[in-house]
């Protein structure tokens, strides 16, 4: 959440201020605020401090919050109209850049997004985020040499981080470079075990003749979150493999049941 970095910076410069203002007594309860999901609490704070001090400069960061607090609560036209004046007063300041194609993309309008994220990676080329929503965008798009290209500046400014992983792994295993996205895939896990990962990274054990190693992903994966549909599906093709045709219909039947699209239990039917 961008919004709470900027406010609990603020707070950090309340705390080195002699004389604790109203204006920062109120971005305190705003923080506060922010951090248990108080939204409304919030919203009321934000706009509080920006009347106490209406010339002060950092109304701007405020405003960009209260966009993402106006968000959070599910008001998408009012955020993007209160982001969009905090764009118009600073229109190539980063944060609140940010803030606005996060709602862009939330809300599908992927080629206003695509617009933000081109302006801060003019700014500040190394920004992960907005390169990874532009991974996305080119991925969304069939635009894979785009995204590829994208993700190698991403891993060379930052090669351990997450979310370059992650897309990493998902780029390399979507055009069948199963060998090449382990590795991402496995440094994911590391820090962030989740069943979806597990999944990706049976699909790849399989596709390159691992099937014990898948075979335990599909487990970890299911012991953390036994209604991932996709590890059903790679176990039903795993058993399919070793001739458990039943087993095989089965686990494909539950991996429909979970969201899965028939058409691609098929094979596994039989």
């Amino acid at each position: 959440m961008l919004m709470i970095v900027a406010c609990r910076c603020i707070g950090a410069f309340a705390q080195d201020m002699v004389e604790e203002t109203p204006y920062i007594k109120m971005m305190g309860t705003a923080d506060s605020a922010i951090a248990k999901g108080d939204w409304v609490v919030a919203e009321k704070c934000l706009r509080s401090a920006m009347r106490i001090e209406p010339a002060n400069p950092a109304n701007l960061l405020l405003l960009s919050n209260l966009g993402m607090v106006q968000f959070y609560q599910g008001q998408d036209s009012l955020a993007l109209n209160t982001l969009t004046d905090a764009c118009n007063i600073a229109p190539r300041t980063v944060p609140v850049l940010a803030n606005r194609a996060t709602v862009y993309e939330a809300t599908g309008r992927y080629e206003d997004a695509l617009a933000d994220c081109n302006i801060i990676l003019e700014i500040d080329s190394a920004n992960v985020r907005a390169r990874a929503m532009r991974i996305n965008y080119n991925l969304r798009n069939g635009k894979i040499d785009e995204a590829e290209a994208d993700l190698d500046t991403l891993l060379r400014y930052s090669p351990d981080n997450h979310l370059g992983n992650i897309l990493a792994g998902n780029i390399y295993a979507s055009t069948g470079r199963y060998a090449e996205a382990i590795s991402p895939i496995s440094k994911v896990i590391e820090h962030n075990p989740q069943a979806e990962y597990y999944a990706v990274r049976a699909l790849c054990r399989i596709m390159t003749g691992n099937l014990n190693d898948a075979s335990m992903d599909i487990a970890e994966g299911l012991n953390i979150n036994p209604l991932e549909g996709e590890l059903y599906l790679y176990r039903a093709m795993l058993n399919k493999m070793r001739y458990r045709n039943d087993d095989a219909k089965n686990d494909a039947k539950r991996a429909v049941q979970l969201g899965v699209s028939q058409q691609r239990t098929l094979p596994f039917m039989k």
